[in-house]
């Protein structure tokens, strides 16, 4: 793999005191795309101003890895807390500041060949937001 998983990690936590925390913070290859990893996340801020949080994101990302390894990632998937993918990975998943290495699975419908999960955990819900 051509990401460096520590500086993914440094980016996770950074950005996690900035913004807020992650559910979800992992890197997924496809089965039917080679070579070309999705990095997967899922929070609450990035969710409201969708397109402008994930820019933002995007830049800290490219940053924080380098335009190289920035090549092997063909694209940043975000996952809003009400999605059935989020749900998915939560339950086969569980890791909070870590690194969980996936091989062969179906997860949320997707043939996934490999995988990273570095966060992986339900956010508790404020009690005024239900």
């Amino acid at each position: 793999m051509k990401v460096d998983i520590d500086k993914l990690r440094q980016l996770m936590h950074d950005v996690s005191i900035e913004k807020g925390e992650f559910s979800l913070f992992g890197l997924f290859l496809r089965a039917e795309a080679p070579d070309k990893w999705d990095l997967v996340v899922s929070s609450p801020w990035l969710e409201e101003g969708k397109l402008k949080a994930l820019g933002e994101f995007v830049e800290k990302l490219a940053a924080a890895i380098g335009e190289d390894q920035l090549l092997s990632i063909s694209r940043v998937v975000t996952l809003n807390a009400d999605d059935p993918a989020l749900d998915a990975v939560t339950k086969a998943v569980s890791v909070e500041d870590g690194l969980i290495e996936i091989r062969d699975s179906d997860l949320f419908g997707l043939k996934i060949a490999h995988a990273y999960v570095l966060r992986a955990k339900r956010l508790q819900v404020p009690a005024h937001a239900t």
